[in-house]
């Protein structure tokens, strides 16, 4: 009896001469796949540029001159596999019309770097005698620090040729402004001449002929399909023709459809995956952790959706980790409902990512808006003293207003790209009726507070002065992400509170009556652990919360379990209350943002954060796991000026709350912090 093969839809134009991801899936396990390609994009070639790059070959620019005359490029650069098809174009042309011998129009020595083994395969095929390099750089950053290193070996000093690159009329810029950044010394610099050779738009009839070919492919008896998506463009024509979207509204549908049960979606990388969440609230099945033909084959490479159950992996593991989930292959992540994690909760269908990675076709942002550094320093004044008497003393016995001092200093040299930094702590409370936890499932709920400091402010010895300016999360999934595939929804609980009003209306336990059990007991909030944060807003306009943990010393079996780390991060959005969400994320109450506010979000679903609208009960806000590294990226412009990084300063930070707690009373400072008595607290746990 033979097995009907699975149809895989490709939306994509073929490669040629050949395409990966047709070799692959025609052959893996045992043929039992069927690849077809629907082409989204039409790509037109631009004429001009293309006679120029021919016009330069044929008159000898990429060879050097008489005497000491360099070339006039020294490499070509192809990110795209359009950019390759229009370099076929061109040698094949100089080939027909047989003027010239190729081979003796470039050195042998001439690199061609490339971003990946698809572009390297398409150069490959042209069987010119140069050295094809960068296929494993996989993104265009790996390869600009390829490229950096490698053609200073090629080409010493500051007089150098210049590097062609082949780019279409929507890129992102990182590789011209790695190679020609003022930061690097002269000699160490290429000049990068970007030539745009072909344009991209949606092809007119993508909608019409993907509705035919998946409806088709049903008719002929398959009982289901796949769908790899690679790029944005053309993702509401192909969730409008499954039926997965609302006419009125253009997300997803509550009840979703049929093909939800019958149609799996994968992505060829992150971009596109949160893309197709950001818009649209849809989550695909799985997502390729490498865009290539190997990172879509199986679930082994593939990091799953936010529909399905939630990997133990972790960015930044600290202790060992436990066993892994085995992943799911292609087939395995099969079926449309909405799957439970192992505490019972559903994951949230809508978990986008705002503004935070635009797509990989897009330019990169205008410079960053400029940073206000008003905010909680208006209410400490520049001696560090709040604006109750400063000589008020805590039950430490220290002076609340020696514990913060506001440097100048500080404040000048801080990163432009911090928004906000301050006191973090994490607490969690247990479900009613269980006194002692022993696993996240017998929790009620985790929470965070963020407590923010001056922009200028340095940690001295001491409690933390209490000021009106505490912020209260709550994590209805009751861990944190752990990595980038996990996307939990939080809110703020409350706003604009004192750490009293906390410890009164908060912290404490409490009884209450029922008719049908009598008196029910909440427990008290169980602190889990103290730290320092930053909000940073990176060059690609994501906003992030980074954080370092001074309390406890040693992290233990709580912390790990609710994800988290000495140091971690994640990528963190603010969702627009007048956009709708499915019935499982929505809040009885919206915030009530200020109509300036709302119109900031420009009609989009999400958008990065602004410390101000944190400042709203009920702001609903999405945290993505991340490694820490890319929210303390520097800013281009402060690297300039020689600035602080963000990085620097969460560590100065953690280094001074460090001391501050050593100095007063160890692990139990945080007590002294949220105004908590040692007595009702035996300790911060770190097992169960």
């Amino acid at each position: 009896m033979t097995t009907a093969k699975i149809p895989v839809l490709l939306l994509k134009t073929k490669s040629e001469p050949a395409d990966g991801y047709e070799e692959l899936f025609s052959v893996v396990e045992n043929e039992r796949y069927d690849p077809v390609f629907v082409p989204v994009l039409e790509h037109r070639f631009k004429k001009p540029a293309l006679d120029q790059v021919q016009h330069d070959i044929t008159n000898r620019g990429f060879l050097p001159g008489h005497g000491d005359t360099s070339a006039k490029y020294g490499a070509i650069i192809f990110t795209s596999q359009r950019a390759v098809e229009a370099f076929t174009r061109i040698i094949q042309d100089i080939r027909e019309e047989g003027a010239h011998s190729v081979d003796e129009l470039f050195p042998r020595d001439l690199p061609l770097y490339v971003v990946g083994p698809a572009t390297g395969r398409g150069l490959q095929a042209l069987n010119l005698q140069l050295p094809i390099l960068g296929e494993e750089s996989g993104n265009g950053e790996v390869l600009s620090k390829y490229i950096l290193e490698h053609y200073n070996t090629l080409h010493k000093g500051p007089s150098k040729p210049d590097i062609l690159f082949l780019v279409g009329e929507k890129r992102r810029d990182i590789i011209p402004r790695t190679l020609q950044s003022s930061d690097l010394p002269p000699e160490r610099r290429s000049v990068v001449e970007e030539l745009v050779i072909y344009e991209t738009g949606e092809m007119h009839s993508f909608k019409n002929s993907f509705s035919s070919i998946w409806r088709k492919n049903f008719q002929n008896g398959a009982a289901y399909q796949w769908i790899v998506v690679f790029s944005p463009t053309g993702c509401k024509a192909m969730l409008e023709s499954l039926g997965l979207l609302d006419e009125k509204s253009g997300i997803l549908k509550v009840n979703g459809s049929s093909n939800s049960k019958t149609v799996c979606i994968a992505t060829i990388g992150p971009t596109t995956r949160d893309y197709l969440i950001n818009e649209f609230g849809f989550s695909p099945n799985a997502c390729a952790q490498t865009p290539s033909p190997e990172g879509n084959k199986s679930g082994e490479q593939a990091a799953a959706g936010t529909k399905r159950k939630e990997h133990a992996t972790s960015a930044e593991p600290k202790h060992e980790p436990k066993a892994a989930k085995k992943q799911t292959t292609i087939e395995e992540s099969m079926g449309g409902d909405v799957e439970q994690d192992k505490n019972g909760d559903t994951e949230m269908s809508e978990a986008p990512h705002g503004e935070a990675e635009k797509p990989a076709t897009e330019a990169q942002p205008e410079e960053e808006e400029s940073t206000s550094k008003e905010g909680p320093s208006a209410a400490i004044k520049n001696d560090g003293a709040t604006e109750q008497e400063s000589k008020d003393k805590d039950d430490s016995g220290a002076d609340a207003g020696d514990t913060i001092e506001e440097s100048s200093q500080r404040e000048k040299n801080l990163a432009s790209n911090i928004l906000e930094k301050g006191i973090i702590y994490f607490l969690a409370r247990n479900r009613v009726g269980v006194e002692d936890a022993d696993s996240v499932g017998d929790l009620q709920r985790t929470y965070f507070v963020l407590r923010p400091l001056p922009t200028g402010a340095k940690l001295g010895d001491g409690a933390i002065p209490d000021l009106e300016n505490n912020r209260l999360f709550a994590l209805p999934k009751k861990v944190l992400p752990k990595s980038h595939t996990d996307r939990f929804m939080a809110f703020v609980e409350k706003a604009n509170t004192t750490i009293q009003d906390l410890k009164e209306n908060f912290f404490q336990g409490s009884e209450y009556e029922t008719k049908t059990v009598g008196t029910r007991k909440n427990e008290a909030a169980t602190v889990v652990g103290e730290g320092v944060y930053a909000i940073t807003r990176t060059e690609d306009r994501s906003t992030h919360l980074a954080y370092a943990i001074t309390i406890p010393t040693e992290l233990g079996e709580v912390q790990d379990d609710l994800g988290l780390r000495s140091q971690g991060s994640f990528v963190i959005s603010v969702k627009n209350p007048e956009r709708p969400g499915p019935a499982s994320a929505r809040l009885p109450q919206a915030p009530e943002f200020p109509k300036e506010v709302v119109e900031e979000f420009r009609g989009l679903a999400w958008a990065e954060v602004k410390p101000k609208y944190l400042d709203y009960a009920n702001c609903q806000i999405l945290l993505i796991g991340e490694h820490t590294d890319k929210a303390v990226e520097p800013t281009t412009k402060d690297k300039k000026h020689d600035k602080e990084t963000p990085k620097q300063e969460l560590e100065q930070l953690e280094h001074e709350d460090e001391l501050r707690v050593e100095h007063l009373n160890g692990n139990d400072t945080v007590f002294d912090d949220l105004n908590l008595s040692k007595k009702e607290y035996a300790s911060v746990p770190t097992t169960w």
